[in-house]
């Protein structure tokens, strides 16, 4: 029979790839709600793109509550209450985002920043 008992330092390696794996997830998730706005600087056109970033401080911190959950069996239903809680916030948020309502905003801010963008940049050329 083969032994399939794992040591510490195995658990913290796959903690610390868990953490990862909801980092780069939470990566794609902020990624798609990117802010980019464009503005008139003199005679150019400026456009600024702020995108999320994936600090090592995240990923460390995230591992840690991980470890912290499975080193403490005491509060695992705590633990585990809190997990749920927040999956279920993330679903409703995602089900929000799904409404026809919410695309047809999103879609109008989109041809809104359009315009903008069309505007001050046939502006920019025309001086």
């Amino acid at each position: 029979m083969a032994n399939n008992t794992r040591n510490g330092y195995e658990i913290r390696a796959d903690l610390l790839g868990l953490a990862k794996q909801i980092a780069e997830f939470n990566y794609s998730i902020k990624l798609n709600e990117f802010e980019t706005s464009v503005r008139k600087d003199g005679d150019q056109v400026v456009t600024e793109f702020k995108h999320p970033v994936i600090q090592a401080e995240d990923i460390i911190a995230t591992a840690q509550k991980f470890n912290e959950f499975v080193t403490n069996g005491s509060s695992i239903g705590e633990n585990t209450q809190m997990l749920v809680e927040n999956v279920k916030k993330f679903n409703e948020k995602v089900q929000e985002s799904m409404k026809p309502e919410a695309i047809q905003e999103n879609f109008k801010q989109y041809q809104e920043n359009v315009q903008k963008f069309t505007e001050t940049f046939f502006n920019g050329i025309k001086k």
